[in-house]
């Protein structure tokens, strides 16, 4: 499989009139990546993954070397490369090629922080694990069960956790959906009231 840039499509998008260009380019470029894989030639499917390598690899060395020039420069330079690091393309690229000024663990912390604001009223996020580069995080949806609102949710958190790490190796989200307690109440909670009174469910499934 080729190895793409994922981060080239994550970012805020209240910064889509400067990158409209870019998510279009990106979008052309895993368009013909797909093309490529789907070729029935062995010969020519090898030499294109040779291609898009070599071209990673290179602008991943010239973002090497922009980041080495900056660290020579001490404080000042450092300033720089962390306000890099805070834009959503350039950041994202930077950590893509493990140059990110600032540490996976506190990239991913930093992305649940928010996560949290945002979901407020529609659910929790927590997260669960972060084992070498690996990301477990637990999802509850409040509402009433509606299977397209958690599925939404989801993709919130996947689109959040990737922007702020996309140097990531692996990515599982528990959703457990809460919903509103049913108004039929079976003849066993009529028997056990104490059972009645705590009546609800949950549904769980890893996405």
């Amino acid at each position: 499989m080729l190895r793409l840039c994922r981060p080239l499509i994550f970012y805020n998008r209240s910064h889509m009139p400067e990158i409209t260009e870019v998510r279009r380019q990106a979008g052309r470029i895993e368009e013909l990546v797909g093309k490529l894989e789907a070729s029935a030639d062995p010969g020519s499917l090898a030499v294109a993954r040779e291609l898009v390598q070599s071209l990673l690899d290179l602008y991943g060395a010239g973002f090497a070397r922009v980041a080495e020039a900056l660290a020579r420069k001490g404080a000042p330079g450092r300033e720089i490369l962390e306000e890099l690091g805070r834009d959503e393309l350039v950041g994202n690229l930077l950590a893509a090629n493990g140059l990110h000024p600032v540490d996976f663990d506190a990239r991913v912390r930093g992305a649940i922080e928010r996560l949290t604001g945002r979901l407020r009223g529609q659910g929790t996020v927590e997260l669960v694990a972060i084992n070498e580069g690996g990301i477990s995080i637990r999802l509850e949806v409040n509402g009433s069960g509606c299977g397209s609102s958690a599925e939404s949710l989801k993709a919130m958190v996947d689109d959040a956790i990737y922007e702020a790490a996309p140097d990531l190796t692996q990515l599982s989200v528990e959703v457990v959906e809460r919903g509103a307690a049913s108004g039929f109440v079976p003849l066993e909670a009529l028997r056990q009231p104490s059972a009645a009174n705590g009546a609800g469910h949950s549904r769980s499934a890893l996405l």
